[in-house]
């Protein structure tokens, strides 16, 4: 929002006030987000809104308001009368997914675990057209647990038959639920080293929603290399999703460990001469961290 003109802003809110998206609802615009409060009440951030417009010309932005504004209702609200029927009709189409906080509507998501600072691990309905995130009432009528370990279970079978790999980096790019296979990492490492377990754990960064990059911990030195590799190819990808194609997730490379099954931020790719190790690789070692590097 900060790059927009005053101008501009104004002529944003006024495409989100008379978006035909909100058709037959009474709405009240805030400072950052709007209120939807008939037939029911919705909020919605207006940082996706201006995401969405960033960097395009002016002449296409209410065509843009009006579809991200549509696919965030539809995330809001569910839009899946399927939703109403059997638990067990839904599992084979329910997936986890990884979402970051930022610009998404987490009074929604109450359900959802923070699986890394800044990132959710949500439920996901699929469908031909889009991805529809399911909210609090849908989960708790369908059971978290039972829907979560369908959504594992189904992201294995997400996971591209093909891979680029360089020195120990492993790089995955396919469809829109790639990146989430981070969340079935025991699986992933197997499936690609043949090895059934990584004591140590892995560094892993999903930039978007279509990309993956692993390696599987083993030796102090080879970390250090595939963490500034795997920074470099996460900065790239991040920064190309914010202009174009899959939706950006995270800049931020990660420690997983199979014990804490968490995903710590260890390292990002930082301006020019902003880094710990060598020019510009930002690094926040936490002391677990720390600890196992000394023990490989």
């Amino acid at each position: 929002m900060e790059t927009l003109t005053t101008t501009q802003i104004d002529r944003l809110r006024n495409l989100i006030r008379r978006s035909p998206v909100f058709s037959g609802m009474r709405v009240v615009l805030h400072d950052d987000h709007v209120e939807v409060l008939e037939p029911e009440e919705l909020e919605l951030s207006f940082a996706p809104v201006f995401d969405a417009v960033e960097g395009a010309p002016m002449s296409e932005w209410a065509d843009l308001v009006d579809d991200r504004l549509e696919r965030m209702l539809k995330a809001v609200t569910g839009g899946s009368p399927e939703l109403d029927g059997p638990t067990d009709e839904l599992l084979d189409r329910i997936y986890a997914r990884v979402r970051p906080i930022e610009g998404s509507p987490v009074e929604w998501w109450n359900y959802a675990p923070e699986i890394a600072p800044g990132l959710l691990l949500v439920l996901a309905l699929d469908h031909p057209d889009r991805i529809a995130i399911l909210n609090d009432e849908q989960v708790r009528r369908h059971d978290f647990d039972r829907l979560a370990q369908a959504g594992m279970q189904n992201l294995c079978g997400q996971l591209p038959d093909r891979y680029a790999t360089s020195g120990e980096v492993h790089l995955f790019q396919g469809n829109d639920y790639v990146a989430s296979t981070v969340l079935v990492m025991p699986y992933v490492v197997e499936a690609v080293t043949g090895e059934p377990d990584c004591p140590y754990g892995t560094l892993v960064a999903m930039p978007n929603h279509g990309t993956m990059l692993f390696h599987v911990l083993h030796d102090a030195t080879a970390a250090r290399t595939a963490m500034r590799e795997i920074a470099e190819v996460a900065a790239e990808e991040y920064d190309a999703s914010q202009r174009s194609g899959p939706a950006p997730v995270s800049r931020q490379v990660y420690w997983w460990s199979p014990e804490a099954g968490y995903f710590v931020p260890v390292a990002y790719l930082g301006d020019e001469g902003t880094g710990v190790i060598g020019d510009n690789l930002v690094t926040d070692f936490s002391p677990e961290f720390l600890d196992m590097l000394e023990s490989l």
